[in-house]
């Protein structure tokens, strides 16, 4: 079982800027000389709205007895307004896994997520909806005495009929989950990343889940045993995330991006062997989901749903 024991430092907390001021300093995330497994991926703070995407917990084991070697990540995201005028409305997050020296037929295959598929945040809205369908009806009407094939002047009537209908529709806000092929990583082989979307419910204008966790198991590529190099297995990762909030946001991380002010981050180095935990940071009770007992021996098994959560109060509903 996993017994890794927290990390000493809470790269979570120190985080949270909630303030109206403009900063500069964009996904700043680099990773110090030879770092392994960086637990901070993404961090911008921009007039009151914070943006985060972290490392919660890496195991290293394999697949199953006998199996090909594995890992599990669980990554978390945080996205902070100050208010619901500054909210975030839109997220999607693309994690892409590689292998370090870009070997051929080397990188992980993602061969599970959580959450994987379609499901509802919260409660959805129902919005009643009226369609209406017009249309004008005319003739043109001569004067009294003309001679109807030349009409000097005429009068235009005219009258609408309009039909109705009535419906229900619901509004919800919404986290989807897939698996993909990262195309320009390559455009062959096996599963390489996964995408993440979260939408607002806009009706009720709720913004996005503010802090969640996902869950991801890679197949990596048995060792060769004749090569001694000992990065040879490592592998990396890339978070990209682009979010549609109140439109400061927006405006000042583009304004950023065109003026060179903003770096890319760096990507994630895992070396296999080496186990992460995060330190306790919020409730006990998804803290304790976090630091669930795990088999390295048989990461299959592993229960992806109890280890991610959706924090604060928020129903998470699997949409048919």
């Amino acid at each position: 079982m996993s017994t890794v024991q927290p990390h000493e430092e809470d790269p979570f907390s120190r985080n949270i800027q909630l303030n109206t001021v403009e900063e500069h300093r964009g996904y700043h995330r680099k990773n110090e000389d030879g770092e392994i497994q960086r637990p901070n991926i993404i961090d911008d703070c921009c007039r009151g709205l914070v943006l985060q995407g972290r490392i919660d917990r890496i195991v290293h084991g394999i697949e199953r007895p006998t199996g090909n070697p594995a890992t599990l990540v669980v990554f978390g995201f945080l996205f902070h307004g100050l208010d619901n005028k500054r909210r975030f409305k839109q997220a999607i997050i693309q994690i892409t896994f590689q292998d370090k020296q870009k070997k051929p037929k080397a990188d992980p295959e993602v061969i599970a997520l959580w959450p994987r598929g379609d499901f509802t945040l919260g409660q959805p809205t129902d919005i009643d909806v009226e369609n209406s369908i017009s249309q004008d009806l005319g003739a043109d009407v001569a004067p009294a005495g003309a001679v109807s094939a030349v009409v000097q002047a005429g009068l235009h009537t005219a009258r609408r009929w309009e039909e109705r209908a009535n419906y229900r529709k619901q509004d919800r806000a919404s986290l989807r989950g897939a698996i993909i092929l990262n195309e320009e990583v390559r455009d062959h082989g096996r599963d390489n990343a996964v995408r993440l979307v979260i939408n607002e419910n806009i009706t009720a204008e709720s913004g996005i889940v503010a802090d969640f966790r996902a869950v991801v198991l890679l197949r990596r590529p048995k060792r060769d045993e004749n090569n001694v190099n000992p990065e040879d297995d490592w592998f990396t990762c890339s978070m990209d995330i682009k979010a549609n909030a109140h439109f400061a946001y927006n405006a000042i991380s583009g304004l950023r991006k065109v003026a060179g002010l903003s770096n890319g981050n760096d990507p994630v180095t895992f070396k296999p062997g080496q186990q992460y935990l995060r330190p306790p940071a919020s409730n006990r009770d998804h803290e304790t989901s976090l630091s669930a007992a795990i088999d390295e021996n048989n990461l299959s098994e592993a229960k992806l749903d109890d280890l991610s959560r959706v924090m604060g109060k928020s129903v998470l509903v699997a949409s048919v």
